[in-house]
């Protein structure tokens, strides 16, 4: 950002340096380069398109009754509606902006440019308002910080910042193959959601040994998609009853032989079928 107070007074030290040596062009682009920036363009019609898309050009009465004045560093231009704009301008209707030059006001007569018809760097009067023949534009560019004379300085809007590229999406991690695994042998129950206080899911009790796809993690619970009678059921189950390595099967309830001595037949039949056993009388 230059700052439009030192803009309005470096050009001072080229007063009187020859038009042959330093256009008007390159008169603005040397007091931007003692301000810390480098901008060089093709000319004045150039350099009144610069500020037409990156800043404000209007009349000095319209500067004036926005705000104020005309600061210090504004860029001041020549504009004529006479085609003689170079062709690649012409296109866009703006005119032909033959001159250019810097406001210096309150300091000197009010402008610094580098004059083809005075043949040098000079000064030339302007205060605020058209003259006839001469300046009729004023530019403010936002790469320039003016004073307004509002008591304080106010810089120029930044130009808006380039928009951050977006993140790349995250890759969705593949399903983790696990199997159920119970420390008593018995089905685990599968629920809607990853809590005990949700219902019971579609997929039921599912037995030891079946094979999920662990989908999600979500603290001690697992969302998992289990296939069932050919149809892909999504549920939850508790992390500790799903296992990386296929468990080994259940063994059978080992056979269990009771010999029971000096009791009536329906009594040994009640107390053995309440445990599932089935009755054999010795030699059978």
């Amino acid at each position: 950002m230059v700052d439009g107070d030192k803009l309005g007074d470096v050009g001072f030290q080229k007063l009187g340096t020859p038009y042959s040596e330093m256009d008007c062009q390159a008169f603005v682009e040397w007091c931007l380069r003692q301000c810390g920036m480098n901008k060089d363009l093709a000319g004045s019609n150039a350099w009144f398109r610069e500020v037409y898309k990156n800043g404000v050009i209007m009349t000095p009465e319209e500067c004036v009754k926005e705000l104020g004045t005309v600061p210090k560093g504004a860029f001041l231009f020549i504009l004529e509606h006479d085609g003689k704009e170079p062709e690649k301008y012409k296109p866009d209707g703006l005119g032909n902006a033959s001159h250019i030059g810097i406001c210096t006001q309150p300091r000197g007569e009010g402008a610094i440019h580098s004059s083809a018809s005075r043949g040098c760097v000079a000064e030339s009067k302007f205060k605020n308002k058209t003259i006839n023949g001469g300046w009729n534009r004023v530019g403010l560019w936002n790469q320039v910080a003016y004073d307004y004379g509002g008591g304080g300085y106010t810089p120029a809007p930044e130009p808006d910042p380039e928009p951050a590229p977006e993140p790349e999406p995250e890759p969705i991690p593949e399903p983790v193959t696990a199997y159920v695994t119970s420390e008593n042998g018995k089905p685990v129950n599968t629920r809607k959601g990853p809590g005990k206080n949700y219902a019971q899911s579609l997929a039921g009790k599912l037995e030891v040994g079946t094979e999920v796809e662990i989908l999600e993690r979500r603290g001690e619970w697992d969302q998992i998609r289990v296939r069932q009678n050919g149809v892909n059921r999504v549920c939850w189950m508790m992390d500790h009853y799903l296992q990386a390595e296929e468990p080994d099967p259940v063994p059978a309830d080992p056979l269990y032989t009771v010999i029971i001595e000096h009791l009536q037949k329906n009594r040994a039949e009640m107390i053995i079928g309440a445990y599932g056993g089935t009755m054999k009388k010795e030699g059978d």
